[in-house]
């Protein structure tokens, strides 16, 4: 288990630990705090923050009872989707936890980690590992820099994270607009397109507040569209609400079950994107927004608008004939 800074430093690397049902990431966090594994509780402060996975669930009272704090995404239990709340606190989390992901990818560019360990080299595993961080800490730059428009870019944050989705609130449910069919027309993307804002990188990223949906923006569009040419006559229908003009929705199939579609809803001016609602696990949150959203905005506010032609398709779509088979301080564990 490895725990790392928000810059990307590793801060200890433990184990390695045997591989059964007793030994998952709740086990084995609960026995390192218990047992102080590495002194870890010496530099360990209370109020400290630890970032953590849903899977250490079941080691957040010890963490509590230590006086430290845990921020955990929420889970499901059994519903359809996070309330819009639950996903904008799962997006603070995920916005600070990427680092961890990070840090495991520079692991794994050291060939004899990126390979399977034979047994016989376990007992060397762990001082391998942690000379492996050693000189990913010495020899690799920070993962994060402080940039100027972080502040500005948190004061964001602070202010969207509480906030309601107005869009699934007041114009879907209040007029039943998620199940009334009858209320949508099928038309095509080039009758509304005109009256949605142009819009540049710089501005999907700051409906996004990251970098990930855009890059599964590509695929989506692709697939939507049965071409890898967005740029060209392309044919790509759209949902429009017939009692609110300015209120489409785009069918999207999902990249994980061909059964189901979902339905990436925008409230839009000829000037801005005024905000929207997805029906996947995280369509509700207004603090960024899932691929199926960004998808759709990308595609009509900005890549319909570029003129370079793109012939090969992204490494997800597979529809073509060529069938690519501050005083706070945080913590992040894996």
């Amino acid at each position: 288990m490895m725990i790392v800074t928000t810059t990307g430093y590793i801060a200890a690397c433990i184990g390695p630990f045997i591989s059964d049902f007793n030994n998952n990431d709740a086990a084995i966090m609960k026995d390192i705090l218990l047992r102080n594994t590495d002194h870890i509780l010496s530099w360990l402060k209370e109020h400290d923050i630890l970032v953590v996975d849903r899977w250490f669930r079941d080691s957040i009272g010890v963490m509590k009872a230590l006086g430290l704090e845990a921020a955990m995404p929420t889970f499901l239990d059994g519903r359809r989707q996070f309330s819009a709340e639950e996903a904008n606190e799962s997006r603070c989390i995920t916005k600070i936890r990427w680092v961890v992901e990070a840090a495991n990818r520079r692991l794994k560019q050291f060939k004899y980690f990126a390979n399977t360990i034979q047994n016989s080299s376990l007992v060397y595993l762990e001082s391998d590992m942690s000379i492996a961080c050693a000189l990913i800490n010495h020899y690799q730059p920070p993962m994060t820099r402080s940039k100027l428009e972080d502040e500005e870019i948190g004061v964001q944050i602070m202010q969207l994270r509480q906030q309601k989705n107005k869009i699934q609130l007041v114009l879907l449910e209040e007029n039943n607009l998620i199940r009334r069919f009858s209320l949508w027309e099928i038309i095509n993307h080039t009758e509304i397109i005109d009256g949605l804002p142009i819009m540049t990188k710089d501005d999907l990223g700051d409906l996004t507040f990251g970098v990930f949906q855009l890059k599964r923006a590509l695929s989506y569009a692709e697939e939507r569209c049965s071409t890898t040419n967005l740029t060209s006559d392309v044919a790509s229908s759209v949902h429009r609400c017939k009692i609110i003009p300015n209120l489409i929705r785009i069918p999207t199939q999902s990249a994980h079950s061909n059964r189901v579609t979902y339905h990436p809803t925008i409230y839009f001016t000829d000037q801005a994107i005024l905000g929207w609602r997805c029906d996947c696990f995280t369509g509700a949150r207004f603090l960024g927004c899932c691929s199926h959203i960004a998808s759709a905005i990308w595609f009509l506010s900005y890549q319909r608008w570029q003129t370079q032609q793109r012939h090969m398709p992204s490494g997800v779509y597979k529809k073509l004939s060529y069938r690519f088979d501050t005083s706070l301080r945080f913590l992040c564990f894996v």
